[in-house]
């Protein structure tokens, strides 16, 4: 092979072989020098896929890390609640043991409740506190004024049995439930001076058995007045955060019509007024 060379000022210098050896070199230098090109491309791309993986990582590192403490933090909340609601049952019992008389406690979904049988507190279809029973009731006023954060719900139970001696003052066994709450809530307020804030009342009639009503034994446990503890009530939302003006539903007036009333439907309704005096 020749080499031949042309200098700047047109200066020509007769070919000369080239050694096929030096060829053989530079050709092995330029592949060298390829290889390594390729390998640092090929290098900077795999960097920077792991750069991206790291930072995926990262990311998803740091969102398990919240939401493990997120975890820590309900549980750390769930425990302090069980151990909350453990002392609140263990207050319970003592105060069921001091009153006696059947005076039990249960631990149901919505909190511990301090149960009374009907016997403690009223006569049979009656709604009015027996002396006895307000001697047991101040016992629960001296717990509640011992422990002021706490608020209670009391609760009106029945059986399933219609009302027959007293029915001329009960038209249900929700009336009469209730009647109950309402002489509880009464003796607690204005005989032994708790806030009525604190109290309140509710009316279950037979809705809520703890037992069957099948037989005389179930019947007995399911005619009780219950105290719902509550260390926290719900409130209702901020009056601000109902329907606004443009939101509430627009009411169009209708035109007055005569209603009438076919005969199947007066019967109807004549049906319905017996039942209801029933």
């Amino acid at each position: 092979m020749l080499l031949a060379i042309t200098l700047r000022d047109n200066t020509f210098i007769p070919p000369y072989p080239l050694e096929e050896k030096n060829m053989s070199n530079y050709g092995k230098y330029a592949k060298f020098f390829l290889l390594i090109a390729f390998v640092g491309m090929s290098g900077c791309a795999e960097l920077s896929e792991l750069r991206n993986l790291n930072r995926r990582q990262a990311v998803t590192i740091r969102d398990q890390s919240e939401e493990i403490a997120k975890l820590k933090r309900q549980l750390s909340s769930v425990s302090d609640k069980l151990r909350s609601n453990e002392e609140e049952l263990n207050k319970l019992r003592k105060l069921a043991e001091s009153i006696g008389e059947g005076v039990t406690v249960r631990d149901t979904v919505e909190g511990p409740v301090l149960l009374f049988p009907e016997k403690v507190l009223y006569d049979s279809g009656s709604a009015t506190i027996k002396p006895h029973g307000e001697t047991k009731l101040r016992e629960v006023a001296k717990f509640l004024k011992e422990n002021p954060g706490i608020s209670i719900r009391i609760d009106g139970h029945t059986d399933t049995d219609p009302i027959m001696r007293t029915k001329h003052l009960w038209n249900s066994n929700h009336h009469l439930s209730a009647a109950r709450s309402l002489s509880v809530f009464h003796f607690l307020t204005k005989s032994e001076n708790v806030a009525e804030g604190r109290i309140y009342v509710a009316g279950f009639g037979p809705n809520r058995p703890i037992a069957s009503n099948n037989t005389s034994a179930g019947k007995k446990e399911n005619r009780r007045v219950e105290f719902l503890i509550l260390t926290s009530v719900a409130s209702l939302p901020p009056k601000e955060s109902a329907l606004t003006v443009e939101q509430a539903p627009v009411l169009v007036e209708q035109p007055e019509e005569t209603l009438s009333v076919t005969e199947p439907a007066a019967e109807a309704f004549e049906t319905t007024e017996e039942s209801e005096e029933k």
